[in-house]
This record gives C-alpha cells, structure tokens and sequence, in this order.
C-alpha cells in the first residue's frame, strides 16, 4: 500500500503517523515538498515582523523575503504554476 500525503498532512507530522500505522511506502509529492519550505519561511518572516523594532530582525527579514522570492519562483518554473500556500 502505498500513500501520499499532501503538503498539509507532510506539515502537521501524518507522515509518522502513516509510517508507523501502516507500514507502507509513503511517498511525498514533490509540489508539497517545495510549498512546505515556502510556508516555514513566511512564517519566519512573520515572527521577525512581529518584533519590526529590532535592526537585526529587519535585515534577517529582508534576506528571508529574497530567499522566498527565489523558492517561489523555482516552484513556479518547475511545476508551471504560481504557489498557493493558504492551504498549507
């Protein structure tokens, strides 16, 4: 049996889960695997903003926004679409 997981299910740890409960192959989707490093830099980005008034968080905010800028448009050229992150 074998079982793919989304980039939703790859993010909250199902992997485990269907590693131990089934025993089985599990294959992750390589959209999911690219749009899972996406989402964990914006929400890096997040937190920085969160806390704006230190220099040292801008600037690591700026280098997370180019390195985003960069996945994304990776993913876009491997998988012919823009990401959509909001169901991740």
């Amino acid at each position: 049996m074998v079982v793919r997981l989304t980039a939703s299910e790859l993010e909250t740890g199902r992997r485990l889960v269907a590693r131990k409960m089934g025993r089985s192959v599990v294959r992750i989707l390589p959209e999911a695997d690219d749009l899972v490093a996406i989402n964990r830099i914006t929400r890096q980005i997040r937190e920085l903003l969160w806390r704006r008034d230190n220099p040292d968080n801008m600037r690591a905010c700026r280098a997370l926004v180019r390195e985003q800028a960069r996945l994304s448009l990776a993913y876009e050229r491997r998988h012919g679409k823009a990401p959509n992150i909001k169901h991740v």
